[in-house]
């Protein structure tokens, strides 16, 4: 069985993870969308999507693009 590696992440990444959580979190109550509205839209599970909303690093970067690009947050 393969050991699990914990990966480490700096105050600034960490801080910059739970900030464009929280702007998305923001921009879906601003479109007042439920958490699993937009969740049904993007093709991922609520918990998912709270746990973007948390900024968990541990998320898939392509499920956190694609909720941000749903409620209109610019990425480029």
């Amino acid at each position: 069985m393969p050991k699990s590696i914990t990966r480490t992440y700096s105050r600034y990444t960490r801080d910059a993870a739970a900030l464009f959580g929280g702007l998305i979190r923001a921009a879906r109550k601003e479109r007042k969308l439920t958490a699993q509205e937009l969740a049904d839209r993007a093709g991922i599970s609520r918990g998912l999507l709270q746990r973007i909303e948390k900024g968990d690093l541990k998320c898939e970067i392509g499920a956190v693009f694609e909720v941000a690009t749903i409620v209109g947050i610019k990425l480029f």
